[in-house]
């Protein structure tokens, strides 16, 4: 009887589905992937601009949570209930939303429909009213989301992290905004938003599914997507380059602890962190390496150290971060008040064993085989593709990105990794956050920085 596991062999590519882009008539460009297996149509139109961009917090997120809310076009006049009903009869679903990087107006339907969910889809995008008495029902609805919010101690440790990281820059605060901004957000600042955000210039649309490009992209053109005025008063795209140039501009400073009040908590929620590189940076895809060595993995040195020896946790895990002007290495986790600076001071230790130490061999060639295997397992269907390359249309990253990550992954060493172990993983400019009581953690974190203490609104106090 055999007394090892058969050696499986690393494949070097995965080739992607079939996929088209296709420059519309409008200036537009279409992401296709067309699959015939079953009778339905995904399709986002995705802008470019989102809560990064914003004048007052929460304002984007306010916005496009009433884009579905009420359509005026003409003598054409759709309030919400129609919308709800329209879309319920096809059996679909249509709902916008938006993160910092990107607002995205999302169509689930199937096929046969087709028709009916791009009038539907093109009307929110192209005609949202912003009807008072809808705009007072959603600002209810999104005071209570967060006042439930400020009640989690997971979600007040990000506000902490986030002051702790982001303060002064354009990820500095929550996209779902606070108490006090959204309280004031009134229609003028909804169609300054939409404005900013849905000009023609920061468009692209991605779909999968049961249709033929060419005939989807007339259709699109019928329904009357908004068209680029001129193709060269389009913002250019800022290069990966120029990202990491400006992710690297960010002075490093000491370590910093950043505190929220979680009365009666009998956990703390921690959250870690550190900048790290961008995208389109050449120690990027390396980084995501080492981080599922780190703590990307249920096998994790992390999990294995607190987790498994330690007890302090039930988990915790690390993850990048990724966006178009910043990318962070963030770990999270709950533990034990009592044990929290001895967590902290365990994931310090980490952090310098890998910033010191080469991997092992086993390291090395069991992560190269994890993350080969589960890129395989994000391409598996129509839509998870087209959403791969909608990344790539949003961070203006390389047509050939994914062939090149495999290639990469495959050629990893660990002399490679070594180096950019060295530059990456140092404990200057760590954000250390957590949320319970402030009196008891200020105790016990104040040996690892500076201490500050933040409101949920982000205000320090």
């Amino acid at each position: 009887m055999p007394t090892k596991p058969p050696i499986i062999q690393t494949p070097a590519t995965l080739p992607l589905p079939a996929h088209k882009e296709i420059n519309l008539a409008n200036g537009i460009t279409l992401i296709a992937v067309e699959d015939t297996a079953q009778p339905l149509l995904t399709m986002s139109i995705v802008s470019r601009s989102g809560a990064a961009d914003e004048d007052v917090w929460g304002e984007t997120n306010f916005m496009a949570s009433l884009m579905n809310k009420g359509t005026l076009a003409g003598e054409r006049k759709r309030d919400a209930q129609t919308l709800a009903e329209e879309i319920d009869f096809t059996g679909g679903s249509l709902s916008v939303s938006c993160v910092f990087d990107s607002l995205s107006a999302h169509l689930s339907i199937l096929s046969d429909f087709t028709d009916t969910g791009l009038d539907l889809l093109t009307d929110v995008v192209n005609n949202p009213s912003f009807p008072p008495e809808e705009i007072e029902r959603t600002r209810q609805q999104t005071l209570v989301e967060i006042e439930q919010a400020n009640n989690d101690a997971a979600y007040l440790s990000s506000i902490a992290f986030t002051q702790g990281m982001f303060r002064g820059e354009k990820y500095g605060h929550p996209v779902v905004g606070t108490l006090e901004t959204v309280t004031g957000l009134q229609q003028a600042d909804c169609q300054r938003a939409y404005s900013r955000s849905l000009s023609a210039e920061n468009l692209f649309i991605a779909a999968a599914g049961n249709f033929n490009a060419e005939e989807l992209g007339e259709k699109i053109i019928k329904y009357g997507i908004r068209s680029k005025e001129t193709h060269s008063s389009a913002s250019p795209k800022q290069s990966p380059d120029l990202q990491a140039t400006q992710l690297q501009a960010v002075q490093r400073q000491e370590a910093k602890v950043v505190l929220i009040e979680k009365p009666d908590a009998a956990q703390t929620s921690l959250r870690m962190g550190f900048r790290t590189a961008n995208r389109g940076d050449a120690d990027f895809i390396p980084m995501q390496f080492l981080n599922t060595i780190f703590g990307g993995s249920f096998i994790s040195r992390l999990n294995h150290n607190l987790r498994e020896e330690k007890g302090y946790t039930y988990g915790i895990q690390s993850s990048i971060d990724a966006r178009k002007h910043s990318s962070v290495l963030t770990i999270s986790s709950h533990v034990g008040s009592e044990t929290v600076d001895s967590a902290v001071s365990e994931i310090l230790r980490e952090m310098e064993r890998l910033r010191t130490e080469p991997i092992t061999d086993d390291e090395l060639e069991t992560t190269r085989k994890y993350m080969i295997g589960s890129f395989a397992l994000r391409t598996e269907t129509p839509t998870q593709v087209v959403s791969m390359l909608s990344t790539l249309e949003l961070y203006g990253l390389p047509k050939d990105y994914h062939t090149r990550y495999l290639t990469e992954l495959a050629a990893m060493t660990k002399e490679r990794l070594f180096e950019v172990q060295q530059r990456r993983f140092s404990a200057e400019g760590v954000v250390i956050a957590a949320s319970g009581n402030v009196e008891h953690l200020q105790q016990k974190l104040r040996n690892f920085g500076a201490v500050s203490v933040v409101t949920p609104s982000g205000a320090f106090l």
